[in-house]
């Protein structure tokens, strides 16, 4: 039970929001209501994490609040919920615009990222890199069994994000209901890859740890020391 510890955190990131109200934004309460929404939205997530992890020692702990905090910021990034009800109106004449910012044809958005932007490296490594460390831990904690396992699960989480910020977009669109987020195919694509680093990073971080709990570190300075 001491691993449920580790949700005091998003209380700690969300708490000063609670008494920090920014005047003609919101009425006071709906205000506090997405705070509770998100905090409440991040814990249930965590809790449901946390559930099916097992904390061993000390390492395990470090890792396991790191995620936390990766998985708060993971969240504020790309799901968040921004709603604003002072402006509700239906607008149809936006429905044109909701399916032209949809791209369904893989690898589109990036030649398109690309060509109009000089800075569209960091965009691409920052969806490359986004489901990187989730993969990490799915493999660590053994939430995934198999190498094959955490890659679908991580394609399909990047398909329930994406599939969130289209619900978003299409309330912003239509209802001027908070903001929307673009839906791109290649977000998906990126998010996976990455995934596959992630992985990656996991058998590396296996290949070390069993390298120091066999002594092989002593044994590789014996032997540069003797081929000197």
């Amino acid at each position: 039970m001491k691993k449920y510890i580790l949700l005091f955190i998003p209380i700690i990131f969300y708490a000063p929001s609670l008494f920090t109200y920014y005047e003609g934004i919101d009425s006071h309460w709906i205000y506090v209501m997405k705070i509770v929404v998100n905090l409440f939205t991040v814990s249930i997530c965590l809790g449901l994490i946390l559930k099916v992890t097992t904390l061993h020692n000390v390492m395990n702990w470090l890792i396991a609040a790191s995620f936390v905090i990766y998985f708060i910021v993971l969240y504020q990034q790309t799901i968040f919920n921004q709603f604003y009800f002072d402006r509700v109106e239906f607008n149809p004449e936006n429905l044109s615009f909701l399916f032209n910012s949809v791209n369904v044809i893989p690898l589109r958005g990036i030649i398109e990222v690309i060509q109009n932007s000089p800075n569209a490296i960091f965009q691409i490594v920052g969806n490359l890199i986004m489901l990187t460390p989730f993969a990490f831990c799915m493999m660590y904690f053994k939430w995934a069994k198999k190498m094959k396992s955490a890659i679908i699960y991580s394609f399909f989480i990047s398909l329930f994000i994406e599939t969130i910020q289209f619900i978003q977009h299409v309330l912003g669109l239509l209802f001027n209901i908070g903001f929307g987020r673009s839906t791109d195919m290649d977000d998906i694509i990126l998010n996976t890859l990455g995934a596959v680093g992630g992985i990656g990073c996991y058998y590396i971080w296996t290949k070390i740890e069993k390298m120091f709990h066999h002594g092989g570190v002593k044994k590789m300075y014996r032997k540069t020391n003797k081929d000197f």
